[in-house]
């Protein structure tokens, strides 16, 4: 099963938005910095080493606060599970060093775009509980989301 971290940086009102490129997508698409919780790793760990790595944006885990998690479940099977974060950064100075590759860009966009971005994202577990966060604020969340034809529901 897959753990991964996500983190909503936030700088004057803006939030971080990472253009990542994964094999399984058709196209490069906006997405919060995030990626997998390495083994001995914590979440929180895990996400500001991913922040860090995508975007050049630098927290400390303490600054971490939790808004959501997801698990996603395919053909009945817990396939992986997340943590989401919001943190507020000190400098915005975008500085990208992604060892895998996948993030070509990141930029600061209003929430309202931000949220138009991420309805674009072809996976579901990640988009949705993103745009309810950036939509509606902090109503922390367990979100599980279903899949056993291809299609997914939550």
């Amino acid at each position: 099963m897959g753990r991964y971290a996500g983190v909503v940086a936030r700088y004057g009102g803006l939030v971080a938005l990472v253009q990542d490129q994964y094999e399984a997508w058709d196209a490069p698409y906006w997405n919060l910095p995030s990626g997998a919780v390495e083994e001995g790793e914590s979440p929180a760990a895990g996400a500001v080493r991913e922040l860090r790595e995508e975007s050049g944006l630098l927290a400390v885990e303490t600054d971490l606060a939790l808004v959501w998690t997801t698990r996603a479940v395919v053909d009945g099977r817990v396939t992986s599970e997340s943590w989401n974060y919001v943190v507020d950064v000190q400098d915005a100075t975008f500085a990208i060093d992604d060892p895998d590759g996948t993030v070509t860009d990141a930029r600061w966009f209003s929430a309202e775009d931000a949220v138009r971005q991420l309805r674009e994202l072809p996976y579901p577990p990640i988009a949705v509980p993103a745009i309810d966060y950036l939509t509606y604020g902090a109503r922390p969340q367990d979100w599980t989301f279903t899949s056993d034809d291809g299609n997914w529901s939550w």
